[in-house]
Parts: structure tokens; C-alpha cells; sequence
């Protein structure tokens, strides 16, 4: 437990699309807050209190930094806005409270085959998998491992450099995949990950462990399938169409995977998957919330936010609105589907008036160089819905988003 603060510290990495959304939180809660962000970024009139430009490469550098920082003006808990600022969160906490507690499981959600044997460990159950140092030459011993396989850094997020491969051939293109884009993150410690592929539907758990226990905000059902060769997500929903002994698995999954852990408090974000046989596996779990702006598709009670909800439990108040609302909502997160310029966006106005879209965001402006995934994990833009069920919610995304088109220029090159 933090204890009631009135101060916190954002870790904001410069890709985040969710900066305006915890500083609208925190005004509302009155909390005070500073920023530290890998970014050159020029204060706003009502908050001076601003560390730019840190080597969020370097985490235990950039961990040092923030906890001086953190200390200079009186705050004693810095928390992570998204992904990139996980490890450098949590290692200046525990500079600052000269605890370690939680330390561990918090870095084990942050590289994909520690996690693995960190779970397996555990006794929960896990896909076999090996972990192949970057630069290794010729194909692995897959140690009786069985096709399809996924390949995948041991570290990022959004399904940047994962790929499934169904034969020895489809491997060693994933290999080369996989370690091109670890390359390119220059995250320390990458590796590659080499894993069996899990069978079954995909759900996304938005958790919050408060007081040492998980509290489940939302289970969003993935009604597009993630079979490969790529796994670009699109449509989450809750909902989910799911009976009650399943979302009770789920939660009961995720609820052992963050006590095996040892989580400290803060946001929580799974994936699970069902397979045909009824077992829920985890696949990937994050000391955070989930990213983008996919927190716009939940409102909780007394007009609740997300960031309200994780600004609240971080700095020890009471959480009275937990309750999502009644109706079902979603998000269509919309990949990129073609490497080259963006040159023309069309259709948002009708994809607009679609029964049920509440707004179509689109984040990325005409003139931008993009590639899709594996090898960038950018989303064009978001379309919400709300409708009484959730069936609905995905009807009406899919519409908006056929009614969205992007043009691109392919033939120029985007390899930088």
C-alpha cells in the first residue's frame, strides 16, 4: 500500500498516446504530478515540474535520474504510463522506498521468456518455449517442440516482431524477423523467444491489484482471430460472449499469474487464451494498462475514468466507482496494412454516423512513412462503439471501419 499521496511521478515514454489523459485525471483528483519523459517536451503553463530527454534505453540509468528527480520535489512513488516506462518505474520505486518488493515479478512481465519460466515455475501452466540469444546462427534445438511455433521478441509490445511459423523453413524466416526487429528497439536484453503455439480464443484482462489483491475491471472478448502469420489485434469488446464459468477461469488465471508474480498494487494487463479443451493459458501479462487509446472504451461508474481509477489507487484513496457501465462497448484498433506513405484518408465522416460509433480517432496524419506489422506496431487510428449488447458493438465497428479507406503510396521505400 502507497499510502495517501497528493504527488506522483509519470514515467512518459514519447510514443504514448495517453499523456493528456493522466494529466486530466490527476487535475481532477487534485493530484500534483512530474513528468519524466524521453522526449523534449516543453512544460504546460500549470506544470513545471519536468525531466525531458532521459535514455529510457538505458532503464537503470534513466531509473537513477527519476528517483533524483522524484526526491528534488517530495514524491515517493513514480508510476508508469505505458510500456516503455514499466521497468524505469518500477526500479526508481524501489530506489525511493529502498524496497525491492515487487521488484522481481515486475521485471519479469517486462522480458517474455522470464516470464515464461517465472510462470512455469509457478506450477501455472505455459506453453514450452526456448529463448535464443540475438545473433545466434543456424536453426535452434527446438528440444521436441511441435509445429505451428511463435516466434517473438522477449521484449515490446503489440505484437511488434511476432510471427507464427508452421514448418522448419517458416521458422528460420521468423528467427530473422524477430531478431531484425529486437535490433531495431534497442531494448537491452532482447532476445528471441521461440514458443508453442496455444490453441483457442483470445481475451484481454484490464485488472488493477489493489491493496495486494486483483480487482477485474474488464474482460474484453478478441472476436477476430489471431491464428498468424501476424498478430494484428483489432476488435476488443465487453462484455464478453463468454458464460460466467469462463470469465471465472479467466479470472481466476489472471488473479494466480499476479499472486505467483508478487505484483505490487497498480494496473494489471492480460492475455488469456481458452483453448478447445476448457484451460485458460496466460500468454503475456503487463505491470500496466492497456495501451493506446483503447482506455476510451471504458467508463465506469460516477463518470469514471480509467486513469482515473489507476491515479486514485496509486496514491491510496478510496476506489468507489470500480463498476464498468451497463452497456457493452469496444474499440477497433486499425493496423497498418501496407508499407509505404500515408497519402489519403476518406470515409470518416460515414464512418462516423454508423449506429452506435461514439468517434473514430485516427492518429497518424496523411505524409507519414508506415510499415505493417511485424515490423512496426503503429495503429492508424480507433473507432468506439457502445450498444445494449455487445454483438451490436461489433457489428457496428465493423461497419464504420469498411467504411474507412487509406491510400498509400507503396513504392517508396520506407526502410530508414
Amino acid at each position: 500500500m502507497i499510502g495517501a499521496l497528493d504527488k506522483l511521478l509519470l514515467v512518459l515514454p514519447s510514443n504514448t498516446y495517453r499523456a493528456q489523459r493522466f494529466l486530466e485525471a490527476a487535475r481532477k483528483l487534485g493530484i500534483q504530478v512530474a513528468i519524466a519523459t524521453d522526449s523534449e517536451l516543453s512544460a504546460p503553463d500549470h506544470l513545471g515540474m519536468v525531466f525531458d530527454r532521459l535514455d529510457f534505453c538505458e532503464p537503470a540509468v534513466a531509473a537513477e535520474e527519476v528517483a533524483a528527480l522524484a526526491r528534488s520535489y517530495g514524491i515517493t512513488h513514480a508510476l508508469a504510463v505505458d510500456e516503455g516506462g514499466v521497468e524505469i518505474a518500477a526500479l526508481a520505486n524501489a530506489r525511493l522506498s529502498g524496497s525491492g518488493q515487487g521488484l522481481e515479478g515486475v521485471l519479469a512481465t517486462r522480458d517474455k521468456a522470464e516470464l515464461r519460466k517465472a510462470l512455469s515455475s509457478a506450477g501455472i501452466l505455459q506453453p514450452r518455449s526456448i529463448r535464443v540469444p540475438l545473433g545466434a546462427h543456424g536453426r535452434p534445438e527446438l528440444a521436441g517442440m511441435e509445429y505451428p511455433l511463435v516466434v517473438k521478441p522477449t521484449k515490446g509490445s503489440g505484437s511488434i516482431g511476432v510471427t507464427l511459423a508452421q514448418d522448419a523453413g517458416e521458422l528460420d524466416i521468423a528467427i530473422d524477423v524477430a531478431m531484425t526487429v529486437s535490433a531495431e528497439m534497442k531494448l537491452p536484453g532482447t532476445a528471441v523467444l521461440i514458443e508453442e503455439y496455444v490453441e483457442g480464443d483470445e481475451f484481454a484482462v484490464e485488472g488493477m491489484i489493489i491493496r495486494g489483491a486483483l480487482s477485474v475491471l474488464a474482460i474484453f472478448e478478441k472476436p477476430d482471430p489471431l491464428t498468424g502469420p501476424v498478430f494484428a489485434e483489432t476488435i476488443y469488446v465487453t462484455p464478453p460472449r463468454i458464460g460466467n464459468d469462463a470469465q471465472h477461469a479467466i479470472h481466476e488465471t489472471v488473479a494466480e499469474v499476479a499472486r505467483a508474480l508478487a505484483l505490487p498494487d497498480g494496473p494489471v494487463h492480460a492475455e488469456v487464451r481458452l483453448t478447445p479443451q476448457g484451460r485458460c493459458v496466460p500468454i503475456d501479462v503487463a505491470a500496466r494498462s492497456i495501451g493506446g487509446h483503447c482506455s476510451d472504451a471504458l467508463a465506469f461508474a460516477f463518470s469514471t475514468t480509467l486513469e482515473d481509477l489507476i491515479l486514485a489507487n496509486a496514491t491510496g484513496r478510496t476506489l468507489s466507482g470500480t463498476s464498468r457501465e451497463r452497456q457493452a462497448s469496444g474499440v477497433y484498433m486499425i493496423p497498418v496494412e501496407a508499407q509505404g506513405i500515408l497519402v489519403g484518408i476518406g470515409g470518416v465522416d460515414a464512418a462516423s454516423r454508423v449506429r452506435f460509433v461514439k468517434g473514430v480517432e485516427l492518429t497518424v496524419p496523411v505524409g507519414t512513412r508506415l510499415r505493417p506489422l511485424p515490423y512496426d506496431n503503429r495503429y492508424l487510428g480507433f473507432i468506439f462503439a457502445k450498444a445494449p449488447g455487445s454483438a451490436a458493438v461489433v457489428a457496428a465497428l465493423r461497419s464504420a471501419r469498411e467504411l474507412l479507406h487509406f491510400e498509400f503510396d507503396t513504392g517508396v521505400a520506407t526502410d530508414a
